[in-house]
């Protein structure tokens, strides 16, 4: 069911065409890197690591900018650089340009989900922004199937031509994902009509309690992780399932994610409920690394059997991660500081992103007999139960 008209759909019709361009650029990015520009693997990885950490100190202020400047204005803009950066890496052949360019890059994306953050509470209020978020996160799943489908037939012509092509196709994305910004009323990307609360730039670090439902909505965000780095090379190197089980998993994933993330998300505009749902998925997510252990020493069948009642259990605290952290990111945040406050939240899945291949591969990939899967179903369970305590901070508590 598509979202009311007006601003709700406007901005679903903007990330509908954004997402399609990130399934587009995430599966062929690093193979046009190294084929066609004609950079190492290394220098690759390293280039697109330093950029991502580079990324999260620009998080705050460029948040900061959508409250002072309005979050479309900014959205839009940083999607312009985004055109530009993009368009001029499709060009691009020379390592320190790479740098610089991927690094301005990545500093406008992280800017323009924070930017889109602050769209979203702008547009809707209470269990509207939840609904529109959670809409949103639907339609992600869909526009990236859309983009890596397509990217699949530049892959298998696999020439210069096709992976250039696909780069700048990319590129045109982003310009498009702004047409539809122009459309949304004045008064859609104001607060609600409210004269903005003066808040500090930094009013984000000394709210305790949004630091603490960050740091815990973050870890939770490791499951992300799970389900793109450890699970492949955990069902390839350490299962006897067949190798398809990767692409079931994730089809899995994916069309339960579709279905499901709607419903799962009714109700986390309160502030008791969300908190409930990040602890019910801490504690799904400690089942379904519990359940994967026992697919190292099963037969093949069985190991299938398995690992599809692991992709259940993982889907489940995924929707119920998402659920909670869409409503306690905005409920908690004051008006009027809603771009520094999603900026700052988009930190703790960023970190997760960052740290997750090192704490994974230690933990999840190692021959201990699975000891590694429980600890880390163990830490996913011990956040969860944290978050309501968490969220009861009192604001007088938070303030002092």
């Amino acid at each position: 069911m598509l979202p009311g008209p007006g601003a709700p759909r406007l901005l679903t019709a903007s990330w509908l065409i954004k997402t399609v361009g990130s399934g587009l650029y995430l599966p062929t990015s690093v193979l046009f890197f190294t084929r066609v520009a004609g950079l190492s693997t290394g220098r690759v990885a390293f280039g697109l690591s330093l950029a991502g950490l580079i990324s999260l100190a620009g998080a705050v202020p460029l948040g900061g900018l959508a409250d002072r400047y309005g979050p479309r204005r900014t959205y839009a803009v940083l999607l312009t650089v985004q055109f530009v950066t993009m368009t001029a890496l499709a060009l691009v052949h020379a390592y320190p340009l790479f740098l610089g360019l991927i690094t301005v890059f990545t500093l406008a994306e992280q800017g323009s989900s924070a930017a889109r953050g602050a769209l979203i509470a702008a547009v809707g209020e209470g269990a509207e922004r939840v609904r529109l978020r959670a809409y949103l996160r639907v339609v992600t799943n869909v526009g990236v199937a859309i983009g890596a489908g397509l990217a699949a037939i530049a892959i298998d012509v696999g020439t210069t031509t096709a992976y250039t092509a696909l780069l700048l196709g990319t590129a045109l994305t982003f310009p498009a994902a702004a047409v539809p910004l122009y459309r949304l009323a004045t008064d859609s990307v104001m607060t609600g009509g409210k004269t903005p609360a003066q808040t500090s730039r930094w009013q984000v670090f000394r709210d305790v309690r949004y630091v603490w439902v960050t740091v815990i909505c973050g870890v939770l965000s490791l499951q992300a992780q799970v389900l793109s780095f450890a699970v492949p090379l955990w069902v390839v190197d350490h299962t006897s399932a067949p190798k398809l089980t990767v692409s079931a998993i994730v089809v899995i994933n994916a069309g339960l994610v579709i279905l499901l993330q709607m419903r799962a998300s009714r109700g986390a505009e309160d502030d008791a409920r969300a908190a409930r749902l990040c602890r019910r998925a801490g504690l799904a997510l400690l089942a379904a690394c519990a359940v994967v252990v026992f697919t190292s020493s099963t037969p093949p069948w069985l190991a299938v059997l398995l690992l599809i009642a692991f992709a259940a259990l993982l889907t489940a605290g995924e929707l119920w991660t998402s659920a909670g952290s869409f409503g306690l990111s905005f409920s908690l945040a004051p008006d009027g500081a809603h771009g520094q406050y999603q900026g700052f939240f988009s930190l703790g899945r960023g970190l997760a992103t960052a740290v997750a291949p090192w704490l994974l591969s230690a933990l999840c990939l190692s021959d201990d007999g699975g000891r590694g899967w429980l600890a880390l179903g163990a830490l996913f369970a011990v956040v969860g139960l944290l978050m309501p305590t968490a969220v009861r901070r009192s604001p007088e508590r938070v303030a002092a």
